[in-house]
């Protein structure tokens, strides 16, 4: 591909559709479709998705790959945050380790596998798609939750687990609630009002737990 002018431009695009590359080269879907394979063969070109791409010239500037897993998670489908355990285990809360990405969405639950990682997306009522931040390197931009309301996700995906409400079963999802701060937990309630009354259940649950870490802090 001429490196030049607008090609230049979408070679330096974090997320491009195959739409915007048809424009963009003014090439028909034929054509196209064929510059798509060889690139790809030469490793000039990444799917990310069907009918979505990045060059790898993105790929190679600065950190850009550091955090484009991340980026893409909250890209691939919108409107979404990363939160449960890719969170959970950025502030060592969960005492296994985790691989893929946990995303959550008002969108329908799915999941999506390419070279950048395994990623599944979990569906929430839209009152409760909330607790989130933006954060941003470059051109990228993406989504994820505070510390409070990534273990409020991951307690309310995981509420079939809580048969007999019993500290067995809380201890069967391998916490470390140490790392919650007052502050935290304040946040984490807030999230109750709009959550069945077994997520209310649950809270009463790991009150010793929270009475503990917060002595303890």
């Amino acid at each position: 591909m001429n490196c030049g002018g607008k090609n230049l431009e979408i070679i330096r695009m974090p997320y491009i559709s195959k739409t915007a590359l048809s424009n963009y080269l003014d090439k028909n879907y034929n054509t196209l479709r064929n510059s798509i394979a060889y690139w790809k063969k030469i490793g000039k070109l990444k799917q990310l998705k069907r009918g979505f791409y990045v060059f790898a010239n993105f790929l190679n500037q600065g950190d850009n790959s550091r955090y484009y897993s991340r980026f893409l998670a909250t890209k691939m489908i919108e409107p979404s945050y990363l939160s449960m355990e890719t969170v959970l285990q950025d502030y060592q809360m969960l005492t296994d380790v985790v691989y893929g990405y946990s995303v959550v969405t008002i969108k329908k639950t799915y999941s999506i596998k390419n070279d950048f990682g395994t990623f599944n997306y979990q569906s929430i009522k839209s009152d409760l798609f909330k607790g989130f931040r933006e954060k941003s390197y470059g051109k990228m931009k993406w989504y994820v939750a505070s510390k409070a309301k990534a273990l409020f996700d991951y307690i309310y995906f995981n509420q079939n687990k809580f048969q007999n409400m019993s500290k067995g079963e809380l201890e069967g999802l391998r916490l470390n609630l140490e790392v919650m701060t007052e502050e935290d937990w304040q946040e984490y309630k807030e999230y109750l009002e709009n959550a069945s009354k077994k997520m209310e259940k649950i809270y009463e649950l790991m009150s010793d737990d929270i009475l503990t870490s917060l002595n303890e802090s």
